[in-house]
Formats: structure tokens, C-alpha cells, sequence
């Protein structure tokens, strides 16, 4: 998915704002902003995103992560927000750094960050949920979730146990793409 947004397409970015924007509200509440600026910001970080998604890159040896670009934007938008004249006496000092390291961060934070992330995935599937075929999503599910053995999928749908393979392929080849940097973790 974030390599398909580089090149121009209504439904890809439609998806992509459907799937991230709880995670780019979720980093932007964290930052003390007050509620009637969130959206504002959500907007102002979607406008940098699609403006600067032709720009990120993500090498198998370099450092950094597609959200970590994300967050590098929000924590930009942010201080953005913060730094205006109006706004700069109510910032915590913190907050107008862009980079904040992993360990700096609240362990409490860390945790809702990761239910944030999970409700992220939750949302990719079900995209990828309605976008394909019953027959392909169950063997997938019955293969990757359920981890039933393959013989028997392929059994149940009167197909070969290479067919069931295939579909199990084709879905996890979708979320590899929605997720660049879960498909990079993979391959290294």
C-alpha cells in the first residue's frame, strides 16, 4: 500500500486515510493537543503525507521505518501547532523536539501505542478482508490463523494443497504490501 500511494490513486489513499488516521490521532492526542486542534493537525500531517509519500524511501539497510516517518511528521505538525505565536506559552518544552527515542517514551504510553498498532492491523484486514474472495480468505484464515494442516483445507474446498498455498499467498502478499515495514522485518 505505501508503495502503490507514490503513484496517484483515489481508492489507495482513501485506504491508507482509513487505516492510519486512528494511529496519526492516537500520536497527535498523546502531544497535549487540545481536542478542537486535532483535526486541524490530522489534516495538516495527511496534507504532508500525501504532499512528501513520493520522498520516503525504506532500504533494507537503513535506519528508519515507514512509521517512524509517520510519527517524525505528527511530531512535526505538532510542534508546528505549539510554535505558533497563539499557542507557544501553553507548550510543554518536550514537545517542540521532533525526535523523541523509544526508551524516553512512558512505558504506559508504549503499551497504548501497541493496542493503537494492533487496532491498525485490525483495520487493514478487514480491508483486505472485503476486497477478497470468500473461498481465498478462508483457506487463508483456516491456514494462517486457525493453522489447520494444509491437506485438509484443501480437502474441505475440493482443491489442491498447492491451491491453498496460492490463497494463502495472495493475502499475505496484500498485507505485506499494506505494511512496508512488517514486510521488510520479514525478509531480513
Amino acid at each position: 500500500m505505501i508503495l502503490e500511494l507514490q503513484a496517484p490513486s483515489a481508492h489507495r489513499w482513501k485506504s491508507f486515510v482509513l487505516v492510519y488516521s486512528p494511529l496519526l490521532r492516537f500520536w497527535i492526542e498523546r502531544k497535549q493537543v487540545p481536542a478542537s486542534a486535532q483535526d486541524d493537525i490530522l489534516q495538516e500531517c495527511l496534507k504532508s503525507i500525501f504532499l512528501g509519500i513520493g520522498e520516503f524511501r525504506r532500504h533494507k539497510f537503513e535506519a528508519g521505518s515507514f512509521r517512524g516517518w509517520l510519527r517524525t511528521i505528527v511530531n512535526r505538525r505538532v510542534a508546528d501547532y505549539f510554535r505558533s505565536s497563539s499557542n507557544l506559552k501553553s507548550a510543554p518544552p518536550e514537545l517542540l523536539l521532533v525526535a523523541e527515542a523509544r526508551e524516553q517514551r512512558d512505558p504506559a504510553e508504549l503499551v497504548a501505542e501497541e493496542v493503537a498498532l494492533k487496532e491498525l492491523e485490525a483495520r487493514a484486514l478487514h480491508l483486505i478482508r472485503e476486497s477478497t474472495a470468500e473461498r481465498t480468505w478462508q483457506m487463508f484464515w483456516l491456514s494462517t490463523v486457525e493453522q489447520q494442516p494444509t491437506a485438509k483445507i484443501a480437502e474441505q474446498f475440493d482443491v489442491t494443497p498447492a491451491a491453498v498455498r496460492v490463497a494463502k499467498a495472495r493475502v499475505i502478499g496484500r498485507l505485506r504490501k499494506m505494511f512496508v515495514d512488517s514486510a521488510s522485518q520479514c525478509e531480513s
